[in-house]
């Protein structure tokens, strides 16, 4: 009796876990993402992120303030973005 409670616990904060993850960047509101960096190209001035409720890669510009502040960072971040003149995302914010 015991194992099957400890089971469905289990199953619950899976399930829990994985809307919470899901629902992120909706959450968070217009014109934001969430996600973890996968990539920061200086050359280019660009940081890409594995977004958090699609599961798709999304890269975004970033100025030169920015690009410094994401130096050495890695993990989970909130980008607020703008749309650019040419379809591309610029961060207006990275946290």
């Amino acid at each position: 009796m015991a194992t099957r409670k400890i089971t469905t616990l289990c199953f619950a904060l899976i399930a829990l876990f994985a809307s919470s993850v899901t629902l992120a960047c909706s959450a968070m509101g217009p014109k934001t993402h969430v996600g973890n960096i996968t990539e920061i190209d200086r050359d280019h001035h660009t940081l890409t992120i594995m977004d958090a409720e699609t599961q798709k890669p999304i890269t975004f510009s970033v100025d030169n303030k920015q690009l410094l502040a994401l130096n050495s960072s890695a993990g989970q971040v909130i980008v607020r973005y703008r749309d650019g003149e040419n379809g591309e995302l610029i961060a207006t914010s990275v946290q």
